[in-house]
């Protein structure tokens, strides 16, 4: 009974101090990292609920500026190769924050969970913690290895892992002897993703019905704003897509011809009129211009994989990074500085951010996105 009340207490006692911040201003410019170091930490997870389901999860967090240690290696899981970050610091101790808000961010099919470090970074630089697991039955790993999983048994997992780690990071947060107590607020939960990630983030926010396949995924409610990225939405209903009642960041490529705008960023765009909902499509961009295909194809070359290998172990490589692609750098840059914004004004609820997300800063500022809003309307 006593460890009830003092969980009770510890929640009002967070909820009071969320934007507390260890007295820093939250406020900092979104084109650059923010005024936190970065850290990160594998884990090794399983749900109980669902038969032990693995799940290998990343966390980035914010951290004081100057912690030391090594450099985060990004493994590959295979051969030793990886990529070493410019900005994480591995096992660094978390900031002396409270009430930082939580993103999911779930990868694309096939994919891995630091798909895109560059965005995690950024986020956990300005002040959030993110999560993100490699989806079991739907990785990289799963498809070199032929233990990939259904797709609508994929579908269904999904969301549901998000659930599950927001779970897992809520009762951290209320855990007196585990690093992150006190330092997440449970009203502040966005979900970010690419691909079938960006599928992942809409039905954390729509749910996801399928009756022919006995699929029943409901929306869960503690998710608060959402930035699909080149999202598989054709998967999704009308109606599920009509469900969604929070505020919508949807950032697309023009190229794109895995998910193309005309069937997954079109469709969602006419549909939702009735909440804040934010559009930017690329110009030039491919499909994988938000992942970190081309840093992974670096190090494959490196390694000594031909081209041609590197094409069929990354596809769209000579696409997205090949002679004549759109430099990756503007893409990864852009999509960076609209996701943190648009998390800073939704999930911390700060109106600063809003100069970013209007049409006329993109209009002076992006001459290469096409750029859209449509505000809440009663």
């Amino acid at each position: 009974m006593r460890r009830v009340a003092l969980s009770f207490v510890a929640l009002l006692f967070l909820l009071v101090a969320a934007d507390a911040q260890a007295g820093r201003p939250r406020y900092a410019d979104p084109r650059e990292l923010g005024p936190y170091g970065v850290g990160h930490r594998v884990y090794e997870l399983n749900d109980a609920a669902r038969d032990d389901r693995y799940l290998r999860t990343e966390v980035w967090y914010p951290t004081e500026i100057g912690a030391e240690g090594d450099s985060t290696f990004y493994d590959f899981q295979f051969f030793g190769l990886g990529l070493v970050s410019p900005v994480s610091i591995e096992e660094a101790a978390v900031a002396n924050s409270l009430g930082c808000p939580l993103i999911v961010f779930s990868h694309g099919s096939g994919g891995v969970s630091f798909q895109s470090t560059p965005l995690m970074e950024m986020l956990a630089s300005h002040g959030f913690v993110v999560v993100s697991p490699n989806h079991t039955g739907n990785t990289a790993n799963d498809v070199l290895g032929g233990t990939s999983t259904p797709f609508y048994v994929t579908a269904e997992n999904r969301p549901r892992d998000v659930s599950f780690l927001i779970d897992w990071m809520l009762a951290r947060n209320l855990d007196p002897e585990d690093e992150f107590y006190l330092k997440l607020n449970p009203n502040r939960i966005g979900v970010t993703g690419h691909s079938f990630g960006g599928f992942t983030a809409l039905v954390a926010a729509s749910g996801y019905h399928v009756p022919a396949q006995g699929i029943d995924v409901e929306a869960d409610p503690r998710v608060k704003a959402i930035a699909p990225i080149a999202p598989a939405s054709d998967l999704i209903s009308d109606d599920d897509l009509l469900s969604i009642d929070v505020p919508i960041l949807l950032l697309s490529a023009e190229l794109d011809d895995t998910t193309p705008i005309v069937t997954n960023t079109t469709r969602p765009w006419e549909l939702l009129t009735t909440r804040p909902f934010y559009r930017v499509d690329i110009n030039e961009a491919q499909h994988l211009a938000f992942a970190n295909a081309c840093d992974i194809a670096v190090a494959l070359l490196d390694f000594g994989v031909s081209e041609t290998n590197v094409a069929r172990l990354v596809p769209g490589y000579f696409e997205t990074c090949g002679p004549g692609a759109l430099p990756i750098e503007i893409p990864r840059r852009i999509t960076n500085f609209y996701v943190t914004a648009f998390f800073k004004k939704h999930l911390l609820g700060d109106v600063r951010y809003d100069e970013f997300l209007q049409p006329d800063y993109a209009e002076a500022n992006e001459p290469g996105i096409v750029y859209m809003r449509k505000d809440h309307v009663e």
